[in-house]
């Protein structure tokens, strides 16, 4: 088995082609991929897009339009909205001539605040053992299993790829935290895996400032309605503090 998330093949008429490993694979059947690294995959086909000057994604939003399969998946990306100092990028992901997930991104100029920095939460003290890991060892899949995972007593669960996105490349910072972000439904759990399906229909990352190393802090909480949809928030740290914000909407249905 390569021992990264995606094996590159090439490209094709203007797509990239690659091969989703069982790296990939969800908790939810062993089948599909995790949210994470097709959420990290289309980021990867947007950051590769031309700037045309220093600027950074602060946002991306992806849609999972239905199972994301291992096996051969195509992505491709364009500028939807080009400027000067705000771009709206756009890539998609397609396996089996299927688009199975899309994303969006808002890339903003980079300008000189370190005087006026803040973030509304506190940072969080990666531990150095794990306290709290009972609910991923409990719920295991190849994804999960290819995390190095510390619990902290605070709750946040600090997580950290073992595996490159792609084989032979290293992830840029945006990649690198969009490979972790969506374990947020799992860490913002508010009921037994066992006995509930919770999944998430998508992923809406906001970065405010990008991550310094390689651990990722995600600390998140899940509210359910009384009609079978719910929506876990979540925050994201590095060792220095809070990076960005997290949403996904969730389907709720009883197994």
């Amino acid at each position: 088995m390569t021992e990264a998330y995606f094996e590159p093949l090439g490209s094709d008429d203007g797509w990239e082609v690659f091969r989703a490993t069982p790296h990939t694979v969800s908790a939810w059947g062993p089948d599909l991929q995790h949210g994470a690294p097709p959420s990290a995959i289309l980021t990867r086909a947007m950051e590769r897009l031309d700037a045309g000057g220093d600027a950074r994604i602060a946002r991306v939003a992806v849609d999972l339009l239905g199972p994301v399969p291992l096996g051969e998946l195509r992505t491709r990306a364009r500028v939807a909205r080009p400027g000067r100092r705000i771009q709206l990028l756009e890539s998609e992901l397609v396996a089996g001539g299927r688009t199975v997930a899309r994303a969006s991104a808002w890339r903003l100029a980079t300008g000189d605040t370190t005087d006026v920095e803040q973030a509304a939460e506190s940072p969080r003290e990666l531990p150095g053992t794990d306290h709290n890991g009972d609910f991923f060892n409990r719920w295991t899949s190849g994804y999960i299993d290819s995390l190095e995972i510390r619990g902290a007593e605070d709750g946040t669960v600090w997580a950290r790829p073992t595996l490159p996105l792609v084989a032979g490349e290293e992830p840029t910072p945006v990649q690198h935290v969009m490979c972790v972000a969506d374990i947020a439904n799992g860490v913002g759990a508010v009921l037994e895996p066992a006995e509930w399906r919770f999944l998430n229909t998508d992923l809406v990352t906001h970065l405010h400032r990008p991550p310094v190393g390689r651990w990722i802090g995600v600390s998140a909480r899940a509210s359910i309605g009384p009609d079978g949809i719910g929506a876990t928030s979540g925050t994201l740290f590095d060792e220095k503090g809070a990076i960005g914000d997290t949403l996904q909407a969730l389907l709720v249905e009883r197994v």
